[in-house]
């Protein structure tokens, strides 16, 4: 719980901050993270930290937050952000925060702290419960329904200090009344969904409350490609998707079927940089997007793939090594080197997810590609149409590609896990022990 002197610290802060941002920054605006003690990324990038910052502090009405989950380590990049949550709902901005709920069994005390705090709502969806799987989006939303400040990030960084610190994470914020409101009714069916603790006879106001919700977000998508204007004579073209299937507003911008649509499309490239691929996973198969990839690589489009070395042993290792088997198709393993600062669990890790087809079009989501994700589990994502961010986005996927901890998958070889739990590897101390 912050004390009152704290806020008014925070808030003065907060300002500064945005004082000393980008007074002229575009609409649509890329973000990252690149790791500590790496080449990563892309410099003419903003730090997705300052880029929430931003964001938060400059909520004057709502701030919703929908995140798989919420980690917080004492002195660390995340601190600030939670601050900067604590000062809008101090200021009068409604503030929610959604979480899935096994994470959150996880990580429980940042979250009820949190949602202690006044003018902060916190609740937890099952969704493994709703669809089978998790709420793994990463969203945040602010100002819905003010035409001028509405805005919307969506992207691979989860609500975690090592995501702003120890991860390599890209994701876009996008200022547009229009694409925000196609997140909002989202949002609003996950809030309706994860107040599970109504009473029998008030189910019925509950589900009323997901289908309206479904139904608004159906509509505002239904405008969809929305054209925002980036620059004089540049424009960018954005049409939201999402998943899993069963419980979206509509299938028109299902992930998957976007994803295979733009491959579908491809003429001369496609790069693709991912926490891991795979083709089965959870019990569920699903085939559509490696056939895909196998059929633009057989009409001459180049197709690259990077992948964490999270996927070295993990049972998508096998779809991997074949895919590196296809004329026309390389495969890439990448490796961040452990922090000199000691070993951190769950990090060190490339956990971006996007896709660049021809220079042209770009794909950015919260979706690891494999198929669960795309059948049970919440995930957004965005589609941009526009040479210069697909441009900024290929900086980063070169940087990855050509880094020297990134090696060709070998199909022959056995990858052994690679230890990223709470428990280090032998020899490794724990940061923070």
């Amino acid at each position: 719980m912050m004390h009152a002197a704290r806020l008014l610290v925070t808030a003065a802060c907060l300002l500064a901050w945005r004082a000393a941002a980008d007074p002229i920054a575009p609409p649509v605006e890329l973000a990252e993270t690149r790791p500590v003690e790496t080449t990563l990324g892309n410099p003419a990038l903003p730090a997705a930290q300052a880029v929430w910052l931003d964001m938060i502090a400059g909520a004057e009405q709502t701030l919703d937050l929908e995140q798989f989950y919420l980690a917080h380590w004492p002195t660390e990049p995340l601190a600030p952000v939670l601050d900067a949550i604590g000062a809008a709902a101090a200021r009068g901005v409604r503030v929610r925060l959604l979480l899935d709920r096994g994470m959150a069994a996880t990580y429980p005390s940042p979250a009820d702290s949190l949602g202690r705090l006044p003018g902060i709502e916190l609740r937890l969806i099952d969704f493994r419960a709703l669809a089978g799987g998790a709420q793994h989006a990463k969203v945040i939303i602010a100002d819905r329904g003010i035409a001028e400040r509405a805005q919307v990030f969506v992207g691979s960084p989860n609500l975690d200090w090592r995501a702003l610190k120890h991860i390599h994470e890209l994701g876009v914020r996008v200022r547009d009344p229009l694409v925000a409101a196609a997140f909002s009714g989202v949002f609003d069916m996950d809030w309706a969904a994860a107040d599970t603790i109504a009473a029998p006879e008030a189910q019925a106001a509950r589900t009323a409350a997901i289908d309206s919700a479904k139904a608004r977000a159906r509509a505002a998508a239904a405008r969809a490609p929305f054209t925002v204007l980036q620059a004089p004579g540049d424009t960018v073209r954005i049409v939201p998707g999402w998943s899993p299937l069963g419980a979206i507003p509509d299938t028109t911008h299902w992930d998957r079927t976007r994803i295979a649509s733009l491959i579908a499309g491809a003429h001369r490239n496609i790069a693709i940089q991912l926490l891991n691929y795979g083709i089965e996973s959870r019990g569920a198969s699903d085939s559509t997007i490696d056939d895909a990839l196998r059929r633009a690589a057989a009409r001459g489009v180049r197709v690259r793939l990077l992948v964490s070395d999270w996927q070295a042993g993990a049972k998508g290792m096998a779809a991997t090594q074949s895919l590196a088997q296809v004329p026309n198709i390389a495969v890439k393993m990448i490796t961040i080197p452990e922090w000199s600062g000691g070993y951190i669990p769950f990090a060190r890790v490339q956990h971006t997810k996007f896709m660049a087809v021809d220079s042209t079009a770009v794909w950015i989501g919260t979706a690891n590609w494999d198929p669960s994700y795309w059948s049970a589990s919440r995930n957004l994502s965005v589609t941009l149409w526009n040479r210069t961010l697909a441009a900024a986005v290929m900086a980063t996927f070169e940087r990855s590609w050509h880094d020297p901890g990134a090696a060709a998958v070998d199909p022959a070889k056995t990858y052994e896990a690679k230890v990223r739990g709470a428990t280090p590897p032998p020899g490794k101390t724990a940061y923070g022990k």
